[in-house]
């Protein structure tokens, strides 16, 4: 999950390298990524994910390290290592109310990233020390290479690493120290952090479904979406799960982003609807993998 510092966003396209013809389309191409966050949150959003990525349109993912299924992830990645486009989504809260999680470098050296249980806090902070936020950051990497599994980007989880300019920068350190892609859009980035961090590539359109569009009908919304979507690099953020016990009970006491929602999202990325709209409007899906590749 993303927070509404990203949300609707349009990055009017930062002056970058053209995308589209680096990666051998012509320069007005409306190119997407259709991501799928979460992976490794449950075995319920791994399943679907899978399934999503193999069978739908979904193109895209990231495992939570410090979640609890996200072995089972990382081992999807490593038995497809040259299809499946699989980044780390960077953790710093533990956002449900009877399930979480708590960093994976020791709670010693990261007070102020636990609550008093040793779990990540429930919502995003902006007073955590930064040089726990490091540490924290650097290990869930590290855990990814160290199980033997190379992420094509890295992305924030609920937006917690873009609360500030400090905890920004961090964020773009990290993809710089790994050469990875991180997703980013232009409002967060001023010319001379671009630079410093190497940021090669910047997505131009931020979509991403909310309690307000998904209370009017999330189809809706997807369909209105991909009929506007604007030429440059697009990325729409969805959750993919099945709506069963384990998602019921994963999600109990907060309904946005719930079981149903996932289910939803799953159904239309899924559906020959959405296959057909991509096609109709000469959509592009594109992945970090590419991304990677050419720019990194």
């Amino acid at each position: 999950m993303l927070t509404a510092l990203f949300l609707g966003v349009n990055g009017n396209l930062l002056s970058q390298e053209n995308i589209a013809t680096k990666l051998g389309y012509s320069e007005d191409s409306k190119l997407l990524i259709i991501h799928a966050d979460d992976l490794g949150v449950s075995h319920s959003e791994n399943m679907a994910t899978f399934k999503a990525i193999e069978k739908g349109s979904v193109n895209s993912a990231s495992v939570m390290m410090p979640a609890p299924w996200a072995l089972e992830a990382v081992t999807h990645a490593k038995s497809n290592p040259d299809t499946h486009d699989f980044g780390v989504h960077l953790v710093l809260s533990s956002e449900w109310k009877h399930y979480k999680w708590g960093p994976v470098s020791s709670k010693g050296k990261v007070p102020s990233l636990i609550d008093e249980y040793g779990y990540f806090h429930e919502a995003c902070r902006t007073d955590l020390n930064l040089k726990e936020v490091e540490e924290e950051l650097k290990a869930q990497v590290d855990l990814a290479y160290a199980m033997g599994f190379e992420p094509t980007h890295l992305d924030p989880h609920m937006g917690c690493v873009l609360q500030t300019r400090e905890l920004t920068e961090l964020y773009l350190k990290i993809g710089k120290l790994y050469h990875l892609p991180v997703l980013v859009v232009e409002q967060l980035l001023t010319p001379v952090l671009k630079d410093k961090y190497n940021v090669r590539v910047v997505v131009d359109y931020f979509y991403n479904l909310t309690p307000e569009t998904f209370a009017k009908g999330e189809k809706a919304y997807y369909v209105r979406v991909l009929k506007n979507l604007k030429p440059g690099l697009s990325y729409f953020s969805i959750h993919t799960a099945y709506d069963n016990e384990e998602m019921k009970g994963m999600t109990f006491g907060h309904p946005d982003w719930g079981s149903v929602w996932r289910q939803k999202d799953f159904n239309f990325f899924t559906s020959e609807t959405c296959k057909e709209l991509l096609k109709k409007e000469n959509i592009k899906l594109v992945t970090w993998r590419q991304i990677k590749k050419a720019f990194y």
